[in-house]
């Protein structure tokens, strides 16, 4: 891939020519490679930064999409589509008008002052998806210069949300080819097991959609949001995702407000970002009624009736100082970059996870590199590109910052996709005696298992003074030992005794995260245990765990590897520890292949009471509601009387469409539990 140039320049010191040759690079980039090399931002930046030097410039006319198709256009034979051929638009995939500011999307939507619909913008790729008469899918096309894209209808059809076949009454009721437009995206959850290999969730997802052969992370793993029908005449957008949900696709968080309460939208949206399971660079206001956006028409560029109020702060560059090295919880030696601060999402930023050594490989950092940054969900600072200028090569630590024992690089090999994938590592060579990885360890337990008082200092002295080595050795600390510390008085020992000795008696779930397993988080912690014993969970292979809804083949790699390395451990604890076993469910449970969704208020008792009674009943408690949802439950007398609940019209939607899913007030929940499903 080319470099983009000019890359050892600062961007606030080129001309006006090189400012439109770097965006017109990017912009190819982008649009036509889907292979970004900037983050939005900072290209956003250089556009508007010529925009204010020379409005008229011909590079801002063929920014995203605007250019025209340097092919004729040639009619589509579908039978004889290979991946990669390229489709001409039946109307062509246009870029959005964007802002940065509320009087700028004010002044947007100034003559209008009917409904508007927002939605989060999806940090994806855009793609358009047809169908024939009969609803059957024909083919799949890349937005690409926004004219014509690339066939990519081998890998679309590989995405679980994708549908093969459109409903039989939305195709009798319509009964025209039609076309569906939305966004490819990773899930972040996905995106966590591949980071190290990849600067980005969107590249990952593009990258994906185009390959020609099985390789790196497939098909199966993205998403797609829809947002958009052509063929099928809808009144309003309102109704258009209604009936997108209808066909069998997920249309993309929809928000009705105005122009008045459009500026709160955007700051609900923006509060909430750090929970989607997706990226989000800012929110797209549409004009709901249809009529109206063809009245407004479109420009070369935009259509008139949407914008995308992008959100500020998230991407800068910066100056690498330095790299230093920190130690985690396993032994694994970390590189963080230390560079110039600089303002990302209202924070000063002066360090940015590097991840490990095949990242810092991957990059070809070089002290004084121009790093770019962005704070992924506007929280964590992460190292998204090199843009190069550095001399001073970084030298991997031949001894472990903590220790000093030697260190050691380590290769892993996974399976990514169809791929093989080697992940390069640094680690303490002797973790087992390391004081900071201990330290770690400890401080992660106790802090799980809410025992309070144990901070860094006291921690330090119990590993000095060999007082402790692990977790099981907080049970045999007395009064009379930790008086040995400094600054330890009688009160303050025996308060640190009792917090461990409550920590007696714990939950299986919070005894899994505590040990500390590499994705062993909270949630795929709770699925296990409401299925297996403690016991059973240290006999079950790869496959066993693979099977569990929403945990892949690599967690389950990962979380077998994590049980029998701390194996040792475990026993320890076990003498000192009481795990409270769930019930686990039979195949005679009630909730048996039931997916439970909760919306309202409950009356009889809270939300994660109610879902732990649907696992312990055999069945699976769902958050949101999907086309994998049987049963949505509504609290009080929510399902008869009152506003619905967004989940509620989900659910209601997905009835109309001819999905299998039922809707149950509180009541009747209990009353059918009660009576054993009868």
């Amino acid at each position: 891939m080319a470099k983009a140039p000019y890359l050892d320049q600062d961007p606030a010191t080129l001309t006006t020519a090189q400012l439109a040759e770097v965006i017109g690079f990017h912009d190819q980039a982008y649009w036509r490679d889907n292979a970004p090399q900037i983050p939005d931002q900072l290209y956003d930046e250089l556009v508007e930064r010529l925009r204010a030097e020379a409005p008229d410039h011909p590079v801002l006319r063929a920014i995203g999409g605007g250019r025209e198709s340097d092919e004729g256009a040639e009619a589509v034979d579908q039978a004889s589509l290979a991946a990669g051929d390229k489709v001409e638009h039946a109307v062509p995939m246009l870029s959005l008008a964007k802002c940065y500011a509320e009087a700028e999307l004010q002044h947007w939507a100034r003559e209008y002052d009917g409904a508007l619909v927002a939605s989060p913008k999806v940090d994806g790729a855009a793609c358009s998806v047809r169908y024939d008469g009969g609803g059957a899918f024909l083919f799949a096309v890349t937005r690409g210069d926004g004219r014509r894209g690339e066939s990519i209808g081998h890998n679309v059809t590989q995405i679980p949300n994708v549908p093969a076949q459109l409903p039989a009454n939305l195709v009798h009721a319509y009964g025209v080819p039609v076309e569906v437009r939305g966004e490819v995206y990773l899930p972040l959850s996905g995106f966590d097991l591949v980071s190290e290999l990849y600067a980005n969730p969107r590249n990952v997802a593009a990258g994906a959609l185009k390959a020609k052969e099985q390789g790196g992370v497939p098909a199966s793993e993205l998403r797609f949001f829809a947002y958009d029908v052509l063929g099928w005449d809808v009144p309003s957008e309102t109704a258009k995702a209604a009936l997108l949900t209808g066909m069998g696709f997920e249309p993309a968080l929809t928000l009705h407000c105005d122009r008045d309460s459009a500026q709160a939208i955007y700051e609900q949206i923006s509060a909430a970002r750090t929970s989607y399971d997706y990226e989000t660079d800012g929110v797209v206001y549409k004009i709901d009624d249809i009529a109206t956006q063809q009245r407004m028409g479109f420009t070369a560029h935009h259509p008139r009736w949407a914008i995308a109020y992008k959100f500020q702060g998230d991407s800068g560059a910066s100056t690498l100082l330095d790299v230093t090295w920190g130690l985690a919880r396993t032994g694994t030696i970390t590189p963080v970059a230390l560079v110039t601060p600089v303002s990302l999402s209202g924070a000063m930023v002066s360090r940015a996870t590097l991840h490990n050594v095949s990242n810092l490989e991957r990059l070809d950092l070089k002290i004084g590199d121009r790093l770019l940054l962005t704070r992924r969900g506007g929280v964590i600072p992460h190292v998204e590109g090199n843009l190069g200028g550095g001399q001073v090569a970084i030298a991997l630590p031949t001894t472990c910052p903590s220790c000093g024992k030697p260190t050691e690089v380590r290769d892993a090999t996974r399976r990514v996709g169809g791929e093989e994938v080697v992940t390069r590592t640094l680690h303490c060579s002797e973790p087992a005696s390391c004081p900071a990885t201990l330290r770690s360890q400890l401080f992660h337990y106790t802090r799980l298992l809410d025992i309070d008082g144990f901070g860094d200092k006291i921690l330090d002295q119990l590993l000095e003074r060999n007082l402790v080595r692990d977790a099981a050795g907080l049970y045999e600390l007395t009064a009379e030992s930790l008086l040995q510390l400094d600054r330890m008085g009688k009160t303050l020992a025996e308060k640190l005794v009792a917090n461990v000795a409550a920590s007696r008696e714990v939950s299986l779930p919070n005894f899994l995260v505590a040990l500390g397993v590499e994705t062993l988080g909270k949630h795929a912690a709770g699925l296990l245990a409401s299925r297996w014993s403690l016991a059973e969970l240290r006999t079950l292979t790869v496959a066993d765990l693979a099977s569990v809804h929403s945990l892949g083949p690599t967690t389950a790699e990962q979380i077998v590897a994590g049980l029998a390395d701390q194996g040792p451990l475990i026993d320890r604890l076990l003498a000192h520890v009481t795990i409270a076993e769930p019930e686990v469910p039979t195949s005679e449970g009630v909730m048996v292949g039931q997916v439970v969704v909760f919306t309202g208020k409950l009356e009889h008792m809270n939300r994660r009471d109610a879902q732990q009674l649907v696992v312990r009943l055999g069945g699976a408690a769902g958050s949101s509601v999907t086309q994998e949802t049987t049963l949505v439950v509504v609290g009080g007398d929510g399902l008869t009387t009152g506003k619905p609940s967004s989940k509620h019209k989900k659910a209601q939607r997905l009835i109309d469409a001819g999905h299998s899913l039922r809707l149950m007030s509180e009541e009747a929940f209990h009353a059918w539990v009660a009576a054993g499903a009868a």
